[in-house]
């Protein structure tokens, strides 16, 4: 059992031995995330495409492993013989993906390499995510994302989001229901800023578009205008 022993394994130890157990027989049992459905959103569906570019992470995180540090440190141990349904980075993409189409604000939303038209990207970078143990156990998540324009590649946004949630242990049955939870929390948080965001660019590009429409129209017609009076006077 991992239990509370972590608290006093030496932490190379409880690495090695999680990386071994894993590498030799395979995890005993998978967990995956679940997407959230309920997303407070300010303004109205857009016509803009989203990609959601595979989330950039740090090896510790860049694994299937589930991470557990002490007390948020720098140094990471992982629970033996689970393990993520994919690589974290690859199984938090997909659930953002899917957070963003429970949404309904979008035209589309997409991974890389699906062939759609894109008009923004949303990057993110997986900075968290990991059991801490020590002064009080908790699940923690944290993951700062930006917006692109694909047309020319400029940031048009960008925000860290958190989230934590406390756990009455250090088991893996206490730390999965709570990394969920705080996964959830902060995919609420990146869809709704997402969408919030490109929502009033949508309707300041329209605004745009039409202010310069009509600059156009009244160009044209004292051009017209002028031409017609000269036709005038040379009759």
């Amino acid at each position: 059992m991992f239990g509370s022993t972590i608290k006093h394994i030496v932490v190379a130890t409880v690495l090695l031995s999680g990386l071994a157990g894993c590498g030799t027989s395979g995890p005993d049992a998978l967990y995956g995330l679940t997407a959230p459905s309920d997303i407070p959103v300010k303004v109205g569906a857009s016509d803009y495409q989203v990609l959601v570019a595979t989330p950039v992470a740090l090896q510790a995180l860049d694994t299937s492993n589930i991470a557990v540090t002490q007390g948020g440190g720098p140094v990471y141990s992982y629970f033996p013989k689970v393990a993520w349904t994919d690589t974290l980075p690859r199984v938090f993409q997909a659930k953002l993906v899917e957070t963003l189409e429970n949404t309904g604000k979008l035209r589309g939303v997409s991974q890389p390499g699906q062939g759609l038209l894109i008009d923004y990207q949303l990057q993110t970078t997986l900075r968290a995510f990991e059991l801490q143990v020590d002064g009080g156990d908790q699940a923690y998540v944290e993951v700062a994302a930006r917006i692109v324009d694909d047309r020319d590649g400029r940031s048009v946004g960008m925000h860290v989001f958190a989230a934590s949630v406390p756990t009455s242990g250090d088991s893996v049955s206490d730390a999965i229901p709570a990394l969920n939870a705080a996964s959830d929390n902060v995919l609420a948080q990146i869809a709704s800023w997402s969408i919030n965001t490109v929502g009033r660019l949508s309707r300041g590009r329209a605004a745009a578009q039409r202010a310069e429409l009509n600059q156009q129209q009244a160009t044209g017609n004292r051009q017209l205008a002028a031409a017609a009076g000269s036709g005038a006077k040379a009759n």
